[in-house]
C-alpha cells in the first residue's frame, strides 16, 4: 500500500471515530434533553395542581399532614343531620377517590368492601367538619376538600393533569392507577398509599404508626 492510500485510510478513520463521538455526544445532549424537558413540565403540572404545604385555606387550618389524625377524628365524632348528610354526600360524590378512581370519595372500593381506607376518611372528615361547623354549602366543601387531597396524595393529580395533556404518567413516574389497585392499601399517604386501613400509618408525623 502506498504512502497516499495509508494517508487516506488514516483520514478515512479519523474521520470515523470523530463522527462516531459526534454523534455519541449529539445522543446524550438529546437525552439530557428530553429529561430537562420532561423535569420542567413535570414540575410546571405539580405546581398548577398541587397546593404547597403550609397552605392557607378557607377553613382556617394550613395544609399539613399533620391534620390527617384530626380530620380521621372527625369522621368519627361529628354526626351530621340529616340536611347536613346531603350536603356531605352532594360534595363528595362529585369527587374521584385518588385511591380507586372509578368510586367516588362518598365510598371507595375498601367502604364498599367494608373495610376504612384512612386518606377517604380524612375526606369524609373534613367535609363533615366543613358542613357541621362551618356550614359549607355543597360547591365550596367540594372545593375544600379537593384541595385537601391534592396536597396529601400529588401524585395521582399530576398524573391525572398529564393525561389531560395527552402526556403519559408513566414516563414521568406517576400513574392514575389507583393504589388500592396496586396493593398500597397499608402504604402511608406520602408514599402514595392509602395510610392504612386501620390505625393510620404516616411515619412522617408523630404518633404514625411506621
Amino acid at each position: 500500500m502506498g504512502r497516499g492510500s495509508r494517508r487516506i485510510e488514516r483520514i478515512i478513520t479519523v474521520a470515523v471515530v470523530v463522527g462516531g463521538a459526534l454523534a455519541s455526544f449529539l445522543f446524550a445532549s438529546a437525552l439530557v434533553g428530553t429529561a430537562g424537558t420532561t423535569e420542567a413540565t413535570y414540575q410546571r403540572i405539580h405546581a398548577a395542581v398541587v397546593p404547597p404545604a403550609g397552605t392557607d385555606t378557607s377553613y382556617g387550618i394550613p395544609l399539613a399532614l399533620a391534620n390527617l389524625p384530626q380530620f380521621i377524628a372527625w369522621r368519627d365524632s361529628i354526626a351530621l343531620t340529616s340536611a347536613e348528610q346531603q350536603v356531605f354526600y352532594d360534595a363528595l360524590v362529585q369527587i374521584a377517590a385518588p385511591c380507586c378512581d372509578d368510586e367516588t370519595a362518598f365510598q371507595c372500593c375498601c367502604e364498599k368492601g367494608g373495610g376504612r381506607c384512612n386518606i377517604i376518611t380524612s375526606a369524609k372528615g373534613l367535609a363533615a367538619y366543613l358542613v357541621h361547623e362551618k356550614g359549607y354549602p355543597v360547591d365550596a366543601t367540594r372545593d375544600a376538600v379537593l384541595q385537601w387531597l391534592a396536597f396529601a396524595r400529588p401524585d395521582y393529580y399530576v398524573a391525572k393533569a398529564l393525561r389531560a395533556e395527552g402526556l403519559d404518567p408513566a414516563a414521568y413516574g406517576v400513574t392514575t392507577q389507583g393504589s388500592c389497585y396496586r396493593g398500597l392499601c397499608e402504604t402511608p399517604i406520602s408514599q402514595g398509599g392509602c395510610g392504612g386501613m386501620g390505625p393510620l400509618i404516616e411515619p412522617t408525623i408523630q404518633g404514625g404508626k411506621v
